[in-house]
C-alpha cells in the first residue's frame, strides 16, 4: 500500500476531516475489494452462493406470512406477503450493516496491527457487502411482486435510489458506532440478536398499520419515532405505490443525518486506540 506524503499537515477540525475524507477516497478500492471478497467468501462453501443474503429473509419472511398471516385474518393488508418482503427486506439491509460493522475490526485484528489505514475503511466495506445484498433482494422482491401482482410500480420507483442513499448514510452510522463499541466490549455480539428482534417487531413489518389505531398515543409516538419506521415507509410507498407521508421524508433523513454524523465522529475519535485493546 503506497504511502502519501503531505509537506503541509491540514490544522483545524475542518481541516482533518476534509483530511480523513481524503484519505478514504485514496482507499476506495481497498474497501471496495475487502467488501466483495468478504461476501464472496462468506458463499463460497455454499452451492447458493450470494443467494443466501436473500433467501435468509425470504425464508423468515415465509414463516411470519404463514403465522401471522392466519392470526391477522381480515386485518392484514392486502397482498401481505409483498407488504412483509417490502419490510424485511429493507430491514434486513440495515441489521447486516450493524452486526457487520461490530464484527469487522475483531475479525480484521491482523489487519489493524500490520497497516496504516483509516479504520472506518472497515466498517464502509461491511456496508458495501450488505448494499451489494440488498440490491440482490431488491431484484428478487420485483419478480415475486410481479408475480403476485399485488405492487404498484409508478413513477415513485425512480425515488429508490434516493431511499436507498438516506438507508445507506443511516447504515453507516449504525455500523461505525457498533464497530466503536465492540472493541471494549465484545458481548455486543451477543446482545445485537435480541436488539435486531425487538426492533423488528417494533417496526410495521410483520404487522398491519392499521394497528396503530388501537394502541396508546404514547407508544403509537414512540413507534412513529422509530427511524425504520419512516424508512420503511417510503420504500412502501416507491415500491407498493402507497401513499407519500412527507413526515416519513423528514423522519428519515434526521435520522440518517444525526446517527451519521454522531457514529461515524464517535468512531474516527476513538480509532486510534483501537488497536490496544485487541
Amino acid at each position: 500500500m503506497s504511502v502519501h506524503t503531505r509537506s503541509k499537515p491540514t490544522t483545524g477540525y475542518f481541516g482533518r476531516a476534509l483530511e480523513y475524507v481524503g484519505d478514504l477516497w485514496q482507499r476506495r478500492e481497498f474497501a471496495l475489494a475487502l467488501g466483495l471478497g468478504n461476501l464472496k467468501a462468506r458463499n463460497a462453501s455454499t452451492s447458493l452462493g450470494l443467494f443466501w443474503w436473500v433467501l435468509n429473509p425470504l425464508l423468515l419472511g415465509g414463516v411470519y406470512f404463514l403465522v401471522f398471516g392466519i392470526l391477522f385474518g381480515d386485518r392484514r393488508p392486502e397482498g401481505f406477503l409483498v407488504y412483509l418482503l417490502s419490510g424485511i427486506f429493507a430491514f434486513h439491509f440495515t441489521g447486516q450493516s450493524m452486526t457487520g460493522g461490530a464484527n469487522s475490526i475483531i475479525q480484521n485484528a491482523r489487519l489493524l496491527a500490520n497497516l496504516r489505514f483509516p479504520r472506518l475503511l472497515l466498517p464502509i466495506s461491511t456496508l458495501i457487502e450488505a448494499t451489494v445484498g440488498f440490491a440482490v433482494s431488491l431484484g428478487v422482491f420485483f419478480v415475486i411482486a410481479a408475480f403476485y401482482g399485488h405492487a404498484d410500480f409508478t413513477y415513485r420507483i425512480a425515488y429508490l435510489p434516493a431511499i436507498m442513499a438516506i438507508q445507506v448514510v443511516f447504515n453507516l452510522g449504525l455500523s461505525a458506532i457498533t464497530a466503536r463499541l465492540a472493541v471494549p466490549f465484545r458481548d455486543i455480539n451477543n446482545l445485537l440478536p435480541y436488539v435486531n428482534r425487538i426492533w423488528l417487531y417494533t417496526t410495521p413489518i410483520i404487522w398491519p398499520l392499521s394497528f396503530l389505531n388501537d394502541m396508546d398515543s404514547r407508544i403509537e409516538t414512540i413507534i412513529r419515532l422509530n427511524p425504520m419506521f419512516s424508512i420503511v415507509g417510503l420504500y412502501r410507498s416507491a415500491l407498493l405505490g402507497g401513499p407519500f407521508h412527507m413526515e416519513h421524508l423528514i423522519g428519515a433523513v434526521a435520522w440518517a443525518t444525526a446517527i451519521g454524523v454522531i457514529g461515524v465522529a464517535a468512531f474516527v475519535k476513538y480509532e486510534g486506540r483501537m488497536v490496544r485493546y485487541l
